[in-house]
């Protein structure tokens, strides 16, 4: 067979039911599992900067079997990266064994009322995750699994307590670093009903972890056991809640925050209210030097333990996601609130309800100076510096039902991006392409046309504006979009639309360039478990963020499809 991994695979589930009969009585089992294929070709098109690619197609592909026999779970995924799609790391191509092909995710439990036990891959995550979180993001390329042994033990009702230990994966390898790691968390009136009123509920917890990596650099003295920990708790009572954490880091100098020897900490408070009708959220965080990975050499988006939370909305309509943010862990303080009220049905508004939505979030970078070298002393609050606000979103949605058959949706939204920053593209409070003005409103309609038929549509606008004197990148100037969604239950969904990016300059501001379209055609074709799309579209290059954690991708012009299978 040209690929043993792929023999090993149907090996593995060919074996399972049989090896597992003779020591767990009962059935044989079963099995599930899932395809995903995702792929594109390419074509160079100078006008947005996409490049040559020589392979013209790309594809990512995954395979997930799972075999479960009472207590007992087996689990395995394959991956394929010929060559890695645009935008995602090409290490996923080049790691290993060099052929992109590969087992990377493998992993047997048991698990019972008291215990549940896993060897092999795992994602964790403790409290909100400012310690330690794992997990996978397709669309992302990200996938920081450990590699080892976890343990859960459920002694009483109401608490948990959680070990592990193993490494993290990077592309088709390990990491250097060995993580470990402990939790406890205790739901307060799961552990004795008499210790809280009526309408309240209370879980603590408490974290450590901890990574190893040998020290082999000849002119610093770098801690080669670099420990995190961190304490939360959440209360509930009635229609408030509170959630509170705080996390701190030993000094962790590395490549990401410039061989700093500052300790690390963090904070997060969230306060929400709901009512019948009402929503009420207020939340803020301050990060200071709290980067973790599993090897102090790692930049990017490269081996994270932790995972700080983005108090910006996670906006999805096209246009604005040009200018999405990605939490800065080296340091920043972020306040985020949002009310959302419904005018209900029968008032002055007629007989259908109206929600409101309004939003305020911004990001800041700390108040630092320089006390020596590799150290910094930071206030508490932000800087007043205008170099050092990263992110600033004011926006509104109003969502209006006019009856059973139609719907619609406004939102308009003002942000500043301080692309310096958020991307990486310049030194510390340097101005290079400065802080970016956007303007932005959309207005969606849903109709039902008749019975399983749909139509929708989005009319999308964005002006931009630039600092004096910073350079254009190749997306800017102002924006229009168009596009229309129909879909026919349960089988079929066609969407087309266009972006048109015009008023654009050329990179040093002298002189007016072309205006760009940007067309999309798709369609998708679903029976039962099987998903089938294709189609055609030229994508503009930008940053794509999935819950604050965020990637380059780079412009493209050419056919995709996929095909998802579930079983």
């Amino acid at each position: 067979m040209r690929h043993p991994l792929l023999f090993v695979l149907m090996a593995l589930v060919a074996a399972a039911p049989r090896a597992f009969a003779q020591i767990i009585p009962g059935d044989g089992g079963s099995i599930t599992g899932s395809i995903q294929m995702d792929a594109a070709t390419y074509s160079p098109d100078s006008l947005i900067g996409a490049p040559n690619v020589p392979e013209r197609f790309l594809s990512n592909t995954f395979a997930n079997l799972l075999y479960t026999r009472g207590k007992l779970t087996l689990g395995v995924r394959f991956e394929s990266y010929q060559n890695p799609l645009l935008g995602i790391d090409p290490r996923y191509g080049t790691t290993g064994a060099g052929t992109g092909i590969g087992l990377p995710y493998r992993f047997a439990t048991y698990a019972d009322d008291v215990v549940d036990i896993t060897v092999g891959n795992f994602y964790e995550q403790f409290g909100s995750g400012m310690i330690l979180r794992t997990y996978e993001e397709r669309n992302l390329g990200f996938d920081n699994s450990i590699d080892g042994i976890r343990a859960k033990f459920m002694p009483t009702q109401g608490l948990k307590i959680t070990a592990l230990v193993g490494r993290q994966r990077t592309f088709f390898e390990l990491s250097e670093g060995i993580i470990r790691g402990g939790d406890v968390t205790a739901d307060i009136g799961s552990l004795d009903t008499s210790l809280l009123p009526s309408g309240m509920r209370v879980e603590l917890g408490a974290s450590v972890v901890s990574r190893f990596q040998a020290d082999l650099d000849g002119s610093l003295r770098l801690p080669e056991n670099v420990m995190a920990s961190s304490a939360r708790a959440s209360v509930q009572y009635r229609d408030v809640t509170l959630d509170l954490e705080y996390a701190q880091k030993v000094n962790d100098p590395g490549e990401s925050n410039a061989l700093s020897y500052n300790p690390g900490n963090a904070i997060f408070v969230a306060l929400g209210y709901a009512a019948p009708g009402l929503g009420l959220n207020l939340a803020a965080k301050r990060i200071d030097n709290m980067d973790f990975r599993s090897n102090r050499t790692a930049v990017g988006n490269d081996q994270f333990i932790n995972y700080m939370p983005a108090l910006t909305k996670q906006h999805t309509w096209r246009l604005i996601t040009l200018y999405p943010y990605a939490t800065q862990p080296t340091g920043e303080f972020g306040i985020q609130g949002e009310l959302v009220f419904t005018i209900p049905k029968n008032t002055f508004l007629g007989d259908d309800e109206t929600t409101i939505s309004l939003n305020y979030s911004s990001a800041h970078g700390l108040d630092t100076v320089e006390t020596g070298f590799y150290r910094y002393a930071a206030e508490f609050m932000w800087s007043d510096n205008p170099r050092d606000l990263y992110f600033r979103d004011v926006n509104l949605e109003i969502t209006r039902k006019w009856g059973r058959s139609f719907k619609t949706t406004l939102s308009l939204i003002h942000l500043e991006y301080n692309q310096d920053v958020v991307e990486r593209l310049a030194a510390a409070r340097e101005l290079k392409y400065g802080i970016i003005t956007a303007n932005f409103m959309v207005l969606e309609l849903w109709w039902a046309v008749k019975r399983g038929q749909a139509l929708r549509t989005e009319f999308q606008y964005m002006t931009t504006s630039y600092e004096d004197g910073t350079r254009r990148t190749l997306q800017n100037g102002d924006w229009v979009m168009a596009l229309a969604e129909y879909s026919v239950s349960p089988s079929w969904f066609f969407t087309v639309f266009g972006e048109l990016n015009f008023n654009r300059r050329n990179e040093t501001n002298t002189a007016d360039v072309d205006a760009v379209v940007y067309p999309n055609f798709n369609v998708a074709y679903v029976h039962h478990a099987l998903r089938l799309q294709g189609g055609f579209a030229r994508v503009r290059g930008g940053i794509l963020c999935v819950g604050g954690i965020c990637r380059p991708v780079p412009a493209s012009n050419g056919f995709t499809m996929g095909m998802t299978y579930t079983f």
